[in-house]
């Protein structure tokens, strides 16, 4: 975890949620068993977009996702040989991680983290400029932003994390993947880690490059960091309150400033043992907006939940433990 102080020297510019929508496409990876996330992912930006999504799996993530992959999508295949190396070269033992990291011990696979790097840099290539999603981002609503900053971020407990970010500056995925690399290693003289690295955060003060990001608001990236744990006898309309949420005609947040329309969740419906108490009420909130939602792409979207995302996230047992490989 990083401090607010390496985080952002001064506050970040708010990026505009008004449009007219400047962005191109795109971008995800999808590994392992839990790769098959990006099935959802992927449904729910083509009920709002037709840009091009950019995939990265490998070989068990892309078979799974075969039977759900949408049109438009450019697919990155990692071999066999491509992981080894990869992994070689992103290889951590659990002793150089951060004690005081709060995601200590169920951290992915570093490795896995940066392909999103490499995705990112093939989508901003390609395409001008890209917004990456972790595979267990779920949209709920167009992205309508009007990027006028080559770089945003979604913050959250005071982090820019690595699982929500804009580029159209073909240096960033560079800079970010050599900030990685650099802060994985990090360590003190005393030889204690001084920052782990491996959930891809990013400290931007320490980005190389003129990147000045800009900050998505709470219409973004909702995740279980805004979520309150579970309390005996909370009725999910008072926990929806607790978010700020509310549904009409849209799924609404209000974060102090009024209701705006709700763009992105980030949770796992399959939640790992150790996720579900922070998941638990974000996920109950999720399934009551889309139920509660006149809005025909929320019906569709939560159709496809329940008739092919569930059905085959419980027989492939999405969820059970997923340890780090060193």
């Amino acid at each position: 975890m990083l401090t607010e102080a390496e985080v952002a020297p001064e506050e970040m510019p708010h990026q505009q949620d008004d449009g007219p929508s400047n962005l191109n496409s795109f971008s995800t990876v999808a590994t392992g068993l839990h790769g098959y996330e990006a099935a959802l992912l992927m449904k729910s930006i083509r009920l709002h977009s037709d840009k091009k999504i950019y995939l990265i799996a490998d070989n068990e993530a892309f078979n799974l996702l075969c039977d759900d992959m949408p049109k438009n999508v450019n697919t990155t295949i990692i071999s066999e040989k491509e992981k080894l190396e990869r992994e070689a070269e992103y290889k951590a033992s659990p002793d150089t991680i951060w004690p005081s990291c709060p995601k200590f011990p169920n951290l992915w696979n570093p490795a896995s983290q940066s392909y999103k790097m490499d995705v990112m840099s093939k989508a901003i290539k390609s395409s001008g400029n890209t917004l990456f999603l972790d595979a267990d981002v779920i949209l709920v609503n167009p992205v309508d932003c009007k990027f006028s900053s080559s770089v945003a971020l979604s913050k959250h407990n005071g982090v820019c994390g690595g699982g929500y970010v804009y580029a159209n500056d073909p240096s960033f995925p560079d800079s970010w993947k050599e900030l990685y690399n650099r802060e994985l290693r990090a360590k003190t003289d005393g030889g204690v880690v001084h920052s782990c690295g491996k959930c891809g955060d990013i400290p931007t003060v320490k980005l190389k490059g003129n990147h000045k990001p800009s900050l998505f608001g709470a219409t973004h990236n909702l995740g279980p960091w805004r979520s309150p744990r579970p309390f005996a006898g909370a009725e999910v309309g008072e926990i929806m309150e607790s978010l700020g949420l509310s549904v009409d005609d849209d799924i609404y947040i209000d974060d102090g400033d009024g209701p705006e329309k709700v763009v992105s969740f980030h949770v796992h419906l399959r939640p790992k043992d150790e996720q579900a108490d922070e998941s638990y009420n974000l996920v109950r909130s999720f399934y009551e907006c889309l139920l509660r939602s006149a809005k025909s792409t929320h019906k569709q979207l939560m159709d496809f939940i329940c008739n092919v995302y569930l059905p085959n996230a419980f027989r492939l047992k999405l969820g059970e433990a997923n340890t780090l490989r060193v």
